[in-house]
């Protein structure tokens, strides 16, 4: 009866170590930043921003309470990895005076020299809209100027507020470095 037992024992033991070692869905490590609301006229005010590094793609998530889609001109994400130094990537969602998507651009810039910006090729870019939010994702194999997996990231929005009026958001902070993956 006890090697009966013994041999349960040692097979229920065999199954749970074997079930925890099944690697699970892979979930992209993330951050979030807060922006203050009011800091910015109501379309272009992020109040939030989520950053997502995933094995194939990097993603921000925009919550903009009173965003409208008509008065959007270029929403960015703008992303640095560890090994970028100055340079950055800017990825832009530009929408014409109706709302509709009309360019999905991938740049590298130094700094805030817009003399210094090259487009990059990509395709993939991707962008949703969905209530108060708005996503933009880039494919990682489109960041080709660097090697860094971790990254950080912060939003930016150029907005129509009036008349051959457009305001730029102050830009949210940069979140932490998120690891890949």
């Amino acid at each position: 009866m006890t090697r009966r037992l013994v041999r349960i024992g040692a097979v229920t033991a065999g199954a749970v170590l074997a079930v925890g070692m099944v690697p699970g869905t892979a979930h992209a490590a993330s951050a979030v930043v807060k922006d203050p609301r009011g800091d910015a006229p109501r379309v272009a005010d992020i109040t939030q921003l989520k950053v997502k590094n995933g094995t194939a793609r990097v993603s921000g998530v925009l919550t903009i309470p009173h965003g409208d889609k008509k008065r959007l001109a270029s929403t960015d994400l703008i992303i640095k990895t560890r090994d970028s130094g100055r340079w950055k990537y800017i990825v832009a969602v530009k929408r014409n005076s109706a709302g509709k998507v009309t360019d999905k651009i991938l740049g590298w810039q130094r700094g805030d020299d817009p003399s210094s910006f090259t487009v990059l090729p990509c395709t993939g870019i991707k962008t949703s809209w969905k209530g108060k939010k708005t996503t933009i994702s880039v494919p990682v194999r489109c960041l080709t100027k660097t090697t860094g997996k971790r990254v950080k990231a912060k939003a930016a929005i150029l907005a129509r507020v009036g008349p051959g009026h457009d305001f730029y958001d102050e830009v949210t902070r940069f979140s932490r470095y998120v690891k890949r993956g």
